[in-house]
Parts: structure tokens; sequence; C-alpha cells
């Protein structure tokens, strides 16, 4: 039986998938607000976009970052604000979710869907701005109640 001989088309793919596996890339969304410190100082805080964590370190007297520890967050976390010493919010692009972390305890104690691909949060008069930018659009939501937005705030822009 004479030898087996792939098609051009098998040996095409075969070497399209070979050099594409020389050139990948990790597939990841733009960071917008990646690292943080505690109102306080004592803390910095850092998303880790590939392994959908959020990392804490602790700050010696040097200045130095002593790791603490790594909190799981919802997926291609790209933002990360502390609102307190003991609280952060962490804004999971894909999840379409934020992540609110309890510093202390080292884990996600609630998780608000806000809305598709959101990339930022801000704080003010006891409300949180949520940016969703595939919404064009910002929703606010009351720190008190995580029910449901108060209001959506639309953004007009280019796509």
């Amino acid at each position: 039986m004479p030898p087996v001989r792939p098609s051009s088309i098998v040996l095409g793919l075969l070497l399209a998938v070979s050099a594409a596996r020389g050139q990948y890339v990790n597939f990841e969304v733009s960071h917008v607000h990646p690292i943080d410190l505690t109102p306080g100082g004592g803390k910095l805080l850092a998303v880790n976009t590939p392994d959908a964590r959020l990392e804490v370190f602790t700050l010696d007297a040097g200045g130095n970052l002593v790791p603490q520890r790594s909190i799981p967050v919802g997926l291609e976390p790209v933002t990360v604000v502390a609102r307190t010493d003991s609280e952060a919010w962490v804004v999971n692009h894909l999840s379409d979710t934020v992540s609110i972390v309890d510093l202390s305890l080292g884990t996600t104690i609630r998780t608000l869907a806000v809305g598709d691909e959101p990339t930022d949060v801000a704080f003010a008069s006891g409300k949180a701005f949520v940016a969703v930018s595939h919404e064009d659009a910002v929703k606010v939501w009351s720190l008190t109640d995580f029910s449901a937005p108060l209001a959506v705030v639309p953004l007009f822009g280019c796509r």
C-alpha cells in the first residue's frame, strides 16, 4: 500500500495552525483603570485580566509591594476602584458585571449585572456611576439598593 500523502488543503491548514500558534497573543480588552490605591494608602489593587482576578498588595514602610491575596472576579477585569479601605469595585468587561469585593474577607460579596461591556466606575453622592460602552450609557446605582439602576444616562458617540 502506498504511503498516504496529505492533500494540499490539509497541508495548508496544518501550516496555518502552526503559524498561528507561534504568533498567539492573548485576546484581552484594553485596561481602563487597572490599578488603584485604597483611600488610606495601605493597599495597592491591580486587575489580573488573563486570570480574572484582583491582586491585592500591601505596602511596607519602604513603599515596597508585598503580595497579600488574589481574589477571583469576573471575566476580563479592566478597572478597579477602591471605594473604601475595605471595599473595591472591579469592572468585568466580558462578564458584563461589576464585582464588589470585600478586601478584608478576600472575596466578592456581590456581583452586579450592569449591561453590555462595562468599562469604568466612579462614586459620588452615595451613588455609583458605571460606564457601559456597548450601550453608550452611564448607569447610576444607589450604594444602598442594588436591585436596579436609578437612572440610565445615554451618551452619544460614534461606533
